[in-house]
């Protein structure tokens, strides 16, 4: 092969992975907001406890679920692109997506 022919090669991938960067900047969306609703959530959880678990096991329960909460929001923030508020925060115009979060809470994507 030639020096040219190598040159071209070159520059014509490295203009098209260049396309493809400024393509996908540009057709991605702006995140939109979403709310959830945090009382209801911990809520339920705590009626799902068993009886009669001291306080540490309800506290370890209450860590363990947090960190799957956590975990939970921001997969589905990063997936949907999404910025997500708690629902008192958000008077009006922001979809609620807490059952979507009770889904994958629950294993059920």
């Amino acid at each position: 092969m030639n020096l040219q022919l190598v040159s071209t090669i070159i520059l014509s991938a490295l203009t098209g992975a260049t396309l493809a960067l400024v393509a996908e900047r540009w057709s991605s969306s702006q995140p939109m907001f979403a709310t959830i609703d945090p009382t209801a959530l911990v809520t339920e959880q705590l009626r799902n406890l068993e009886p009669g678990l001291d306080d540490k096991a309800i506290q370890q329960r209450g860590q363990e679920y947090a960190k799957r909460l956590d975990t939970a929001i921001a997969s589905l923030a990063k997936e949907q692109n999404l910025i997500i508020l708690v629902k008192p925060a958000v008077v009006t115009g922001a979809p609620d997506v807490t059952d979507e979060l009770r889904r994958r809470l629950r294993g059920n994507r």
